[in-house]
């Protein structure tokens, strides 16, 4: 083999001009017993149809698989070998059986590093002469390209997470993730999905076993710090493959809607699919069927919050003074609360707002929240007791959530939170004191569908019809008239009802 490539860049060789090209090798950051992808470009591609080159890596650091970037054609061929592996050098070699050149920029090789538990930061060289580095046009003319120190290996503590050209991902572990001061990745729970699409929250550390959907600045692979966390949980509707090997996912027969993150977005799948190695996908409940009826009359006591669970739709929209939420997380004994606009009949809800009577519209909504609280959706008081089952319950006192010590009642209508009893301080069940959890107000953000009739991407087909008076949404689906703030589409544009 090393032969061969000694053969070939020969061949590449037949007139060398001696103005410098451009061969760009990025940093990449590997976790120890990680891989991650180091990118390679090559200047001018459209003008190269062929291109060799040498990396010096650091120790402890090897090449798992190589793979061509960006556009190329059918007869292109990428070949790497190890050819000194004393000093850890590899030659990379690319090129077309039909002379074809590189197509666009961007244009080179995708490079799998892996490291063992020993490596260190280090520099990548282009290593050895100028004649081994070289890129080279359709008419056999190479263009060398200096050695040198060239990127850097950093060697970081942690978990690699992988980002394609989507820049998404999701991800699930067995350690505790800490992505507070993570520059190139953000980490979301997925907390609900109503008309308009999916909704996510930002979180910043993530305990074990949790699957989170992952945003990128650019594709690559990352570091993500480990930490440790011993109270805190959150709720979402991803599902996580916690193992090395795909799994079969199979929703046939099932009433809940499942969706994998595509390549434009989480997209609705109805029969078997594998969902891979430490990956996620989306298991709600269906939404539930619109069920509006008379506006709701809220009372808001002196301690500025209540709980509510309506056996109507509802819509907090117009609501200047009043702010509903769902509770997702817990954390050292803060609660991640997170505010909804509009809610299904049903859905156990926090209040906050000044002292007051108000009133509440009911429109006809269709939405899922992921949820800790739980909800008397009835016209009588129920009985709740300290624990149930593995959960530690709390009600919506005069200081906030408080622990209940004894048997107490919910009115009617009414919501209380359930922690996991592993998760909750053993003071906040013991005695008559209360227990406030603070509160932490995660910001909301959506994430478009892709694939059927429930894609936001039928946006772009709506937009160019001119001449059209009708309403949409941002699922593509005609309505009548707008019923609340928000973007949609008339007349072939996009228009902000406020």
């Amino acid at each position: 083999m090393k032969k061969l490539f000694t053969m070939m860049a020969v061949s590449l060789c037949g007139a060398m001009a001696y103005a410098q090209s451009a061969i760009s090798v990025k940093d990449v950051t590997l976790t120890k017993g990680g891989t991650g992808q180091m990118e390679v470009t090559i200047d001018k591609p459209t003008s190269n149809t062929a291109f060799q080159f040498d990396l010096k890596l650091p120790a402890k650091v090897s090449v798992k698989s190589a793979g061509m970037k960006g556009s190329y054609g059918a007869g292109r061929e990428l070949k790497f070998q190890q050819v000194d592996p004393s000093n850890n050098i590899y030659r990379f070699l690319s090129y077309d059986n039909e002379n074809a050149t590189l197509t666009s920029d961007g244009d080179g090789v995708l490079i799998t590093l892996e490291a063992e538990n020993e490596a260190e930061t280090g520099k990548v060289s282009l290593n050895g002469t100028e004649d081994q580095n070289l890129v080279v046009d359709p008419e056999g003319t190479s263009t060398k390209q200096a050695g040198g120190d060239v990127a850097t290996v950093t060697i970081a503590e942690g978990v690699s997470i992988t980002i394609g050209d989507s820049k998404a991902t999701t991800f699930i572990c067995d350690k505790d993730l800490d992505f507070t001061d993570n520059k190139d990745l953000t980490a979301y729970l997925v907390t609900g999905i109503d008309e308009d699409g999916i909704w996510s929250a930002r979180i910043s550390q993530v305990p074990a076993g949790t699957p989170i959907y992952v945003k990128g600045n650019e594709a690559g692979t990352f570091a993500v710090a480990t930490t440790t966390l011993t109270k805190t949980y959150f709720k979402s509707f991803l599902i996580g493959n916690n193992t090395d090997e795909a799994i079969s996912v199979d929703p046939t027969g099932s009433e809940d809607k499942f969706y994998f993150l595509g390549t434009k977005g989480f997209t609705p799948f109805t029969s078997a699919r594998n969902i891979g190695a430490h990956k996620a996908y989306i298991r709600v409940a269906a939404l539930p069927a619109a069920k509006a009826g008379t506006d709701w009359a809220l009372s808001i006591g002196e301690a500025n919050q209540t709980s509510l669970c309506a056996n109507v739709d509802l819509d907090f929209t117009d609501q200047k003074s009043v702010t509903a939420y769902t509770v997702i997380g817990y954390e050292n004994g803060s609660l991640w609360i997170t505010p909804v606009k509009r809610v299904s009949a049903g859905t156990p809800l926090y209040i906050k707002g000044p002292q007051g009577d108000y009133t509440i519209k009911s429109a006809a909504v269709q939405a899922n929240y992921a949820n800790m609280m739980v909800g008397n959706n009835t016209d009588e008081a129920i009985t709740i007791q300290p624990t149930d089952g593995l959960y530690s319950n709390f009600y919506v006192g005069s200081k906030g959530f408080t622990p209940v010590t004894k048997a107490r009642t919910t009115g009617a209508h009414k919501a209380y939170l359930q922690i996991l009893t592993s998760y909750t301080a053993k003071a906040s069940v013991r005695g008559s004191e209360d227990i406030v959890l603070n509160e932490k107000v995660a910001e909301l953000s959506r994430i478009l569908f892709d694939g059927d009739e429930e894609s936001a991407t039928g946006i772009s087909r709506i937009a160019a019809e001119s001449g059209n008076d009708a309403w949409y949404n941002l699922r593509g689906q005609r309505i009548s008239t707008p019923t609340r703030k928000g973007l949609y589409i008339k007349n072939g544009k996009k228009v902000v009802v406020k």
